[in-house]
């Protein structure tokens, strides 16, 4: 519900900071007083979209702040953590400010976090209801029509709802499945042409090694630098082995070993240095070696290079034609394999489907069948609790119905539901989206909420023009009935009628002056005699008598 609500320069007003409790909280003042300003707020808050004129005149920005108690209020809780708004020091708390500015876009925060106003409009389904004249209401769709109705039943009937859900969903499942599989039939033999078609071309390319691509890169590079290569290995080996006329880099290792040798036994160091030349001696033999054994295999090979070449544009051209890589093709014929080998066995898998669908078509449409009884019976008593609340209203012989229209059954039933009703002796019936005005919407709103308001747990509801063209008894039962409602959620209620107003948990009134030829609006709490004083202006009666009638009406 909502607790606090603060306006900062917001249209007329200037300011004002209230506080909000549950019951029935009404809103009075003279006609024209401004009573619009907070109803606008609460839209605002709500996400809908702000407008110029907002901020007033000769300030900068406009601000409404609210706060909200939502503990108990598990959905909109989760709602917020999922996207990512959620109170993290306080979980049973909702923020949300707006700020306007008339040059500028304002801000949106949830929580203190920036965000639009289409979160808001996400949230404000669980925060509140506003039912008033030419507004739109959720009252009037059908999906709300339909869960309100539902909403009447018990745990046995919510159990058959969510089953429902559950075999709708796997019976769609199994039919895109067998259509799938269906469609793949029909064409079945140019499929199979086809990835025939991409087999020969896998097979003629003889893939063995998921590596063999990289290493016929390396050797393609040896190959087109072999010249180099062995250029290189020979003139390594002619400074190493020398020649006739010159020693090369062995033999003069071995020659200054020699030398050392024949001192090495007078200086210990030098026998040190004579092990480390003969080790790097034997250390080039052997390296000699092995470059005269790499240089004598190394060689000039143009058949093999055209071949790794040959080899390589293939494997490039198979990927080009597949749009993939190398290891890419190891997938696709195996991904080959696997679809052939679906298109040419016995078509079990079809029958198989046609087995469990048929399966779960009769469970799907027995659940309807039961659902659609089930609504029959919850409608029936709807129909009989409104129709008697709205008679109670002040509609003389109104005639509420919820009546099931049949639609292709779906995953929540085989109806939509529509609320008609008749609201005047003799007069046709019709939709209620339809029919009923916004005032007549009002009160036909508060009587289905009345009936509902154990089962529907929306925490607060705003009534705006409800008492539009009653009076004398009826007004008396519509304040009767906002009481009693106002004992089981919060009700916010813009009123001009003293039989609403004095029926109030807390009490508001608006008042509306001319300063400096600007006109101000100012809402504040009224208690005590003060709120006597606000009764007897509604009554008409500001004189002694007319407050000691107010007094006596809040007292009885």
């Amino acid at each position: 519900m909502i607790t606090e609500i603060q306006l900062e320069n917001f249209l007329f007003m200037h300011k004002a900071d209230l506080s909000f409790s549950k019951g029935l909280n009404v809103i009075t003042g003279e006609t024209g007083a401004g009573k619009s300003v907070l109803l606008e707020a609460v839209k605002l808050l709500l996400g809908k979209k702000s407008r110029a004129g907002i901020v007033l005149k000769g300030q900068k920005q406009a601000k409404i702040q609210a706060e909200f108690d939502i503990q108990g209020q598990t959905a909109l809780q989760n709602y917020l953590e999922e996207a990512g708004f959620n109170n993290e020091e306080d979980p049973n708390t909702l923020s949300i400010t707006r700020t306007f500015k008339e040059d500028s876009n304002g801000r949106v925060l949830v929580n203190g976090l920036i965000t639009t106003s289409s979160l808001l409009k996400g949230i404000g389904p669980y925060l509140m209801e506003i039912h008033g004249q030419n507004e739109h209401q959720t009252l009037l769709d059908p999906v709300t029509q339909r869960e309100l109705l539902d909403k009447t039943g018990n745990s046995d009937f919510h159990e058959k709802l969510n089953k429902l859900k559950e075999i709708y969903k796997n019976r769609k499942d199994l039919q895109e499945k067998l259509e799938e599989l269906e469609s793949k039939s029909q064409h079945a033999a140019e499929r199979i042409e086809e990835l025939e078609a991409i087999k020969k071309d896998l097979d003629e390319l003889n893939l063995s090694d998921p590596n063999e691509e990289e290493e016929l890169k390396e050797t393609l590079k040896k190959l087109s630098n072999s010249e180099q290569i062995i250029n290189a290995l020979q003139g390594s080996l002619a400074c190493l082995a020398g020649s006739d006329e010159v020693s090369g880099a062995t033999m003069l290792s071995y020659k200054a070993s020699e030398m050392l040798r024949k001192v090495a036994d007078y200086d210990s160091e030098i026998e040190d240095y004579y092990k480390r030349i003969t080790d790097l001696y034997y250390e080039l033999k052997s390296l000699e070696s092995d470059i005269e054994a790499k240089a004598e295999n190394s060689d000039l090979d143009p058949e093999k290079l055209f071949e790794i070449q040959s080899r390589l544009s293939e494997i490039q051209r198979i990927c080009r034609k597949y749009s993939t890589d190398f290891a890419g093709l190891f997938e696709l014929s195996e991904n080959c394999d696997n679809e052939l080998s679906e298109l040419t066995e016995p078509d079990q898998s079809r029958n198989k489907l046609l087995k469990e669908l048929e399966q779960i078509n009769k469970e799907f449409n027995a659940l309807v069948s039961e659902v659609t009884k089930d609504r029959v019976k919850l409608a029936q008593n709807l129909n009989k609790s409104v129709s008697h609340e709205m008679e109670h209203l002040g509609f003389n012989s109104a005639v509420f119905e919820a009546r099931l229209e049949p639609i292709e059954p779906a995953s929540h039933g085989a109806e939509n539901i529509e609320f008609y009703v008749s609201l005047n002796p003799g007069a046709p019936g019709g939709p209620l989206r339809k029919i009923a005005s916004g005032g007549e919407l009002s009160r036909v709103a508060l009587a289905i909420k009345k009936v509902l308001a154990n089962s529907d747990k929306l925490p607060t509801l705003v009534f705006d023009e409800i008492d539009t063209g009653i009076g004398g008894k009826t007004a008396e039962a519509v304040a009767d009935s906002l009481r009693s409602l106002g004992e089981q959620k919060q009700v916010l209620l813009v009123t001009h009628l003293h039989q609403i107003a004095k029926e109030g948990t807390h009490h508001f009134t608006v008042t509306k002056s001319v300063v400096d030829n600007q006109t101000e609006v100012n809402i504040n709490r009224v208690e005590g005699e003060n709120r006597v004083e606000e009764l007897a202006r509604m009554l008409g009666r500001t004189d002694e008598d007319g407050l000691t009638f107010a007094r006596s009406l809040l007292k009885s």
